[in-house]
């Protein structure tokens, strides 16, 4: 027997055994958070490869971390079945295709399971001086400008204030194209610290953080209690149990929200002075015999 039959023999032999090790198929966690403001493509692919094993080790299954940097390619990977578990923004899966189950959202470093946004740009800008101006949000698959104008605005700025609002692969890069000015101004969740010479020009409401959803039919409780203990890095600590709530609220801020006019309620102030000014409050006493009836005449 050769050497190289003898090699050979033994990788089929590695890759049997590796195999059998695992009685279910394959566990691949997608992620697609363009908000999540990982400091660098290596540490998003790091968390992605973690979560991924952490969850094929509960489920007794291989697990593998992908991350997707378009929003088509996530949905065409979810619509092939390759994408079994995903962390995902949820505003994108606000008008996205697909039935999933959400079962955890992502915590920040404070624990919370929701971040701030802000409108930042250069130093010293007001808000009035970017009318006109062209700004970077992370991406959402296509509904960028509703995210800003209706969900972060709440319709309080008119939809031809901006000149544009395009996407930007993730937080990190819509600051760093900001820094070198490629774009006027950018929507951002708070992250800390900002680039040098970039200043918060308006501060923003929250939004949910990403939220683990399960697609197809594996054990959503073995999911939920690795991802509960799961201990994550600087930007996404772990996770939370939630709902699909997490995203239905969101869907709801999407909408044009409802302009009515005003209602006015006029200040009522009553005064005891004023109620009694100019008024007799004296009792006029009547006489007996207004109450007597004259005998009738005889």
């Amino acid at each position: 027997m050769t050497r190289a039959v003898v090699v050979t023999g033994l990788a089929w032999l590695a890759l049997a055994v590796g195999s059998a090790a695992y009685a279910e198929p394959p566990v691949t966690l997608g992620v697609f958070a363009p908000s999540a403001p990982f400091a660098s493509t290596a540490e998003r692919v790091e968390l992605a490869n973690r979560l991924g094993a952490e969850l094929g080790r509960a489920l007794s299954a291989p697990g593998t971390g992908r991350v997707y940097a378009r929003a088509a390619d996530f949905a065409a990977a979810v619509k092939k079945g390759e994408v079994t578990v995903a962390l995902v923004d949820p505003a994108y899966l606000t008008g996205a295709a697909g039935n999933c189950t959400v079962l955890a959202v992502s915590l920040a470093a404070d624990d919370k399971a929701e971040r701030t946004w802000q409108l930042v740009a250069h130093a010293g800008t007001k808000p009035a001086e970017l009318r006109g101006k062209r700004v970077l949000v992370p991406s959402l698959g296509g509904r960028e400008p509703e995210f800003v104008m209706n969900v972060l605005f709440g319709g309080e700025v008119g939809r031809n204030f901006f000149a544009k609002i395009d996407p930007a692969p993730d937080t990190t890069s819509a600051l760093a194209a900001l820094e070198l000015g490629k774009a006027d101004a950018a929507v951002v969740p708070v992250t800390g610290e900002l680039p040098a010479g970039i200043a918060e020009v308006l501060p923003l409401p929250t939004v949910s953080n990403p939220v683990l959803v399960v697609y197809g039919a594996i054990d959503h409780d073995v999911v939920l209690a690795a991802a509960l203990a799961f201990k994550g890095d600087a930007t996404i600590t772990g996770f939370g149990a939630a709902d699909g709530k997490t995203v239905t609220e969101l869907a709801g801020r999407f909408r044009p929200p409802a302009k009515r006019g005003p209602f006015l309620v006029p200040a009522v102030r009553l005064i005891l002075g004023d109620l009694i000014e100019g008024r007799s409050f004296a009792i006029e006493r009547t006489p007996a015999t207004a109450f007597v009836i004259a005998p009738p005449a005889r």
